[in-house]
């Protein structure tokens, strides 16, 4: 039987999902912080070739769009509503007393 988590155990767990969550936010603002600074600087050189400009500014809006989709469904993980954490408890429950109330057939 598996033995229950303790609340050290459980609070050490939900510090390092936060800590994993805001580490990734932190390289997210660096990162595209740092796209924005490139494309404003950069984007002169190449406004001769429409092309190359179109594919640049296109690349450099898509990464934070495709890469804020990723981080909005880590948040939603790490920061789940708590009428969700609710309904998994009650689910963890129900499905805990049917194991109890199952009789083992010999």
């Amino acid at each position: 039987m598996e033995k229950m988590e303790t609340s050290m155990e459980s609070a050490k767990k939900r510090v390092a999902k936060l800590k994993k969550f805001y580490s990734h936010l932190s390289i997210y603002i660096i990162i595209n912080l740092i796209l924005l600074g490139i494309k404003a600087y950069f984007l002169g050189y190449f406004a001769q070739n429409t092309d190359l400009s179109n594919w640049i500014s296109w690349n450099m809006i898509s990464t934070p769009i495709i890469w804020g989709i990723f981080l909005v469904i880590h948040a939603t993980k790490v920061f789940s509503h708590p009428m969700v954490r609710k309904w998994e408890e009650r689910q963890i429950q129900k499905y805990i007393e049917r194991e109890k109330n199952d009789i083992p057939k010999f």
